[in-house]
């Protein structure tokens, strides 16, 4: 489904306790390791409390894959001791964000980022944060419906 998205700015978003994971990793590992993150989750009895949210802040390639440098915040009911590879987040506020919606099959999203940064550059905006995106449909409980994915970028709220 290729539609013209919406842009919009002045958006935020909020979750208090929150778990999260970064960690630099070759692409084909990245589900495993957030499969460990979530395993964590289950048998410390933590339930989820709102979209699991991503961020990527870096890619570099090597000869054979991409490593990706990835962060995971999900949003839990109670405050845990994380181990050391995890971080609890007691909030987690993004604030003064440009926002889109998209609505499709995750391999094509890259052109939602690239309508994202025409929008920025053409309004002198300065981003200030990595994309985040929040994947507001579970990928395991999609059956054969389009990912919806919200994508918040934090800009520079002064105007220069």
């Amino acid at each position: 489904m290729n539609h013209a998205i919406q842009i919009e700015t002045g958006k935020s978003i909020r979750f208090e306790n929150v778990a999260s994971f970064r960690k630099k990793m070759k692409q084909s590992e990245v589900n495993l390791e957030l499969g460990k993150f979530v395993n964590f989750l289950q048998q410390n009895n933590v339930q989820k409390n709102g979209p699991m949210i991503t961020a990527t802040f870096g890619v570099e390639n090597d000869q054979q894959e991409q490593i990706l440098d990835i962060e995971f915040l999900i949003p839990i009911d109670k405050q845990i001791d994380m181990p050391h590879e995890y971080t609890f987040k007691p909030l987690f506020h993004l604030v003064h964000a440009v926002y889109a919606r998209y609505i499709g099959d995750p391999l094509q999203i890259e052109n939602t980022y690239n309508e994202l940064t025409d929008f920025l550059q053409q309004n002198k905006l300065q981003q200030i944060t990595p994309a985040y995106n929040m994947n507001l449909n579970d990928i395991h409980t999609l059956q054969g419906n389009e990912p919806i994915i919200d994508i918040y970028i934090g800009v520079n709220p002064s105007i220069l």
